[in-house]
């Protein structure tokens, strides 16, 4: 665990009740599954583990920083947000989740809230794409970006490049083009060179595709010389057109690389880290991964992570879903869902519970014993006996 006010590695401590790894109390006829040697080791129970301990971590590095956000994350998927909290299985998928609880719904910083979130924005993306199809558009993507280096702060450079979206979007090449509308997602990476932000914009175009590609590569110059107003440069990285082959091999990723960073294997070009893997690192005590993940939170604080153009959404049929509602654990009706257990979301059971929901996601998922989830190991011992060392445990 990492102590974000001193950026130095903590080793693995007990919380201030000193109930790590305690077993819950067991009703009378209940399996009692608290032998640490059946601890669970499998790949998804274990990314699981990490998400969450990965999301404790992003919640301790903004104390101080961010407390909204650091207690809105801590809250997230443990505390209840209604009477009764309960853990439910889809009977489509077999997934589980809870219904009752508090998400964050934060798409940048909560490794849990994240994917789901993503997967839903994929699905709206996907349903974009076959209507773009149907009707007979051009697609594209469209990356734009600029030169970079270490002495750039993130927040300044990612308000520059977006005045520099906007101006290009103002000059009249731009408003030639045949466009039916476009979907902009903003992404970043940190590496040798400092802050890699840039922008794919998917672009949708009323004409032939070779013809959307000679109209959309016309724009390079007008790229530069909007980046020059802004007080950035870019040289031929900075723009790149890609046909819809590429924007197919996009979408179809899109949410894709939240799964693998938060295996702890995603790593960009040269060593570069997306952050997730800024969050992993950070999480296992590498102090400038934390400064910088830090100043990533902060400088996506409140921005959108897809921004489609005015009237797109409606014109092909998607709806517009907060994400607070895409955040959601349990799948949305009219999938068939099985009620496996409940708990009243502020009695002292839920509160032990609390602390092996993993395992029980997890148990529910496999049609395991439920009570072996239950009042067994809590996740933090999980965590810790398969080589973690981060503190994973809900608030009291």
């Amino acid at each position: 665990m990492l102590d974000h006010q001193q950026g130095r590695s903590v080793p693995p401590l007990a919380g201030a009740s000193g109930r790590r790894g305690s077993a819950a109390a067991v009703p009378e006829g209940a399996a009692l599954g608290n032998n640490v040697k059946s601890v669970d080791h499998s790949d998804a129970h274990q990314r699981n583990l990490s998400r969450f301990a990965s999301k404790w971590a992003a919640a301790n590095l903004l104390k101080g920083q961010d407390d909204a956000l650091s207690k809105r994350l801590s809250h997230c998927g443990y505390v209840a947000r209604q009477f009764e909290v309960a853990l439910e299985r889809s009977g489509d998928t077999g997934r589980a989740g809870f219904d009752g609880l508090k998400t964050c719904a934060s798409v940048w910083c909560c490794p849990c809230c994240s994917p789901r979130i993503s997967a839903r924005r994929k699905d709206e993306l996907d349903r974009l794409l076959s209507g773009a199809r149907a009707a007979g558009h051009a697609v594209l993507m469209l990356t734009l970006t600029a030169r970079h280096d270490r002495s750039m702060r993130l927040g300044p450079f990612l308000d520059a490049l977006k005045r520099a979206k906007q101006r290009l979007r103002q000059r009249r090449e731009w408003r030639a083009l045949p466009l039916v509308g476009s979907v902009t997602a903003t992404e970043v990476t940190h590496g040798g060179n400092g802050w890699h932000p840039h922008f794919h914009e998917i672009l949708l175009l009323d004409c032939s595709p070779s013809d959307a590609l000679a109209r959309v590569e016309g724009l390079r110059a007008a790229w530069l010389a909007s980046l020059a107003s802004v007080g950035l440069s870019g040289a031929k990285a900075a723009f790149q057109v890609q046909s819809a082959q590429a924007v197919g091999a996009y979408v179809a990723k899109f949410g894709g690389a939240e799964e693998v960073a938060l295996h702890g294997q995603k790593r960009g070009r040269n060593g570069s880290r997306g952050p997730w893997q800024l969050l992993d690192d950070a999480r296992d005590g590498d102090a400038p991964a934390a400064a910088a993940w830090i100043e990533y939170a902060l400088a996506f604080r409140g921005r959108r992570q897809l921004v489609w153009s005015p009237g797109l959404k409606a014109r092909f049929g998607v709806d517009d879903v907060p994400d607070d509602e895409a955040a959601g654990e349990v799948e949305p009706e009219p999938a068939p869902v099985e009620r496996l257990r409940t708990w009243a979301g502020a009695g002292p059971r839920w509160k032990q519970a609390r602390r092996r929901r993993v395992a029980l996601v997890h148990a529910a998922e496999a049609r395991q014993c439920l009570d072996a989830a239950e009042y067994g190991p809590t996740d933090a011992l999980r965590w810790q006996l398969g080589g973690g060392d981060a503190l994973l445990e809900p608030p009291d």
